[in-house]
């Protein structure tokens, strides 16, 4: 017999919410919070849009979490980490305890973790270069520790005691869903019964600001302008991404071993593809997407006409956007609703794919499709564009796109277990 792999929980901090119940509410509202940082080097002003919850307290989240588990009172005494790994470790908490795996013997043996994305400390590590770059013999030894992507890894395997294997994983905006890729098949060996995809939030300095904004790809704000409309995927004014300060976890368990607990299965992992494009640049390719989406269809066994919803990558690049809703034409998912959740929450790189599975899952269980903001003339016609909330949907079939810089297409199909029961 075969072991499928079943999502059991999930989780996410966003600029719209933190915790399932508060994304839900922001995805079928529609809400958005953008604004902009206004960052300085050696005398030189810029000033970046960016997506991020202005009452965000993250330290406040780990206290007041309603379940008043062990584990979040464990996570309070913790030292020395980022708001970026803080917001990584919630969520994986969060939906570890979504789960009901907090309350459950587990084997923790047969538990690993994949953390979503490389050089997401980036931010982190040149505030504490620009501050202690005078006075280096006061720099902390635990930056020894801290600097390193795996500090995620370790905090949450002491945190909950898995004993099983854990790495990071990066592959840029598509790290979420090759994270996905990757647990997916470590569950599929038959080794682990429980893996932990978790996304930390991916904290920029000014460098890769700067960076992202003269090669095009990041949206620039002019004087006086506004931040609000600037995301807009799929629309004919788009003029690049706009960065988002999220993270994210999904929990994966294979099928046997959520029936041995009596566990509830949120959604299953039903197929997976990954393409290069075999192109270093930052250019998108229609035929690997194209091709992506192909192989994961044929993984589940499904046509592109089956799948009802995509979560696009809709970044709001000009040519990443027009190339994404031609290789949706080419794969076949011709009457699917199709939305962009990064028009909500901005473009979280490094953390993007794994936000927007949940997203997916949650639209999934809810019966909605949320709309897909800022977008008013659409690139192309004959794309079934969620541009307002649809509501009231079944939804069996999703297909979550991730493209990554350097030729990297992934896509991932998603069949709604929460219907199949209810039916």
């Amino acid at each position: 017999m075969s072991i499928s792999v079943e999502i059991t929980g999930i989780s996410a901090v966003t600029p719209i919410g933190v915790g399932i119940a508060e994304f839900t509410d922001g995805l079928k509202n529609g809400h958005a919070n953008y604004t902009s940082v206004n960052l300085e080097l050696e005398n030189q002003q810029f000033r970046f849009p960016i997506a991020q919850n202005p009452d965000l307290d993250i330290k406040k989240c780990f206290q007041q979490h309603p379940s008043n588990d062990e584990l979040f009172k464990k996570a309070i005494r913790l030292r020395n980490l980022s708001k970026g790994l803080q917001m990584g470790i919630y969520t994986a908490l969060d939906a570890w305890c979504n789960a009901r795996l907090n309350d459950t013997q587990v084997d923790l043996s047969r538990v690993a973790i994949v953390a979503c994305g490389s050089n997401f400390q980036a931010g982190n590590q040149f505030e504490t270069m620009e501050k202690y770059r005078l006075k280096l013999q006061s720099l902390s030894a635990s930056y020894g520790i801290n600097f390193l992507d795996t500090d995620i890894v370790g905090t949450i395997s002491e945190l909950i005691g898995i004993k099983g294997e854990g790495y990071t994983l990066g592959a840029a905006s598509a790290s979420g869903n090759m994270g996905l890729v990757q647990g997916s098949r470590l569950i599929r060996t038959g080794e682990y019964d429980v893996v932990i995809v978790v996304a930390p939030m991916m904290a920029l300095s000014i460098y890769e600001f700067v960076g992202f904004t003269e090669m095009g790809a990041m949206a620039k704000l002019k004087d006086n302008g506004d931040p609000e409309h600037l995301c807009r995927p799929f629309d004919k004014e788009h003029a690049g991404f706009v960065f988002g300060e999220n993270a994210a976890c999904v929990i994966l368990e294979s099928s046997e071993h959520v029936q041995k607990r009596n566990a509830e299965s949120l959604a299953e992992i039903r197929g997976y593809g990954v393409v290069l494009d075999a192109n270093r640049n930052p250019n998108p390719d229609l035929n690997g997407e194209a091709a992506a989406m192909g192989k994961a269809l044929k993984m589940a066994e499904i046509s592109g006409n089956e799948i009802d919803y995509v979560n696009s990558h809709g970044s709001s690049s000009p040519l990443g956007d027009q190339t994404e809703a031609e290789a949706l034409l080419l794969a076949g998912c011709h009457s699917a609703l199709v939305n962009s959740t990064k028009s909500l929450i901005g473009h979280g790189i490094t953390s993007a794919g794994l936000v927007e599975v949940v997203a997916s899952v949650i639209q999934m269980k809810e019966g909605f499709v949320h709309e897909s903001r800022n977008l008013e003339s659409a690139v192309k016609n004959n794309i079934n564009w969620a541009k307002t909330l649809n509501d009231q949907r079944q939804l069996s079939w999703c297909i979550s796109n991730s493209y990554g810089f350097g030729g990297i297409n992934t896509s991932i199909v998603l069949k709604n277990k929460i219907n199949e029961s209810r039916n």
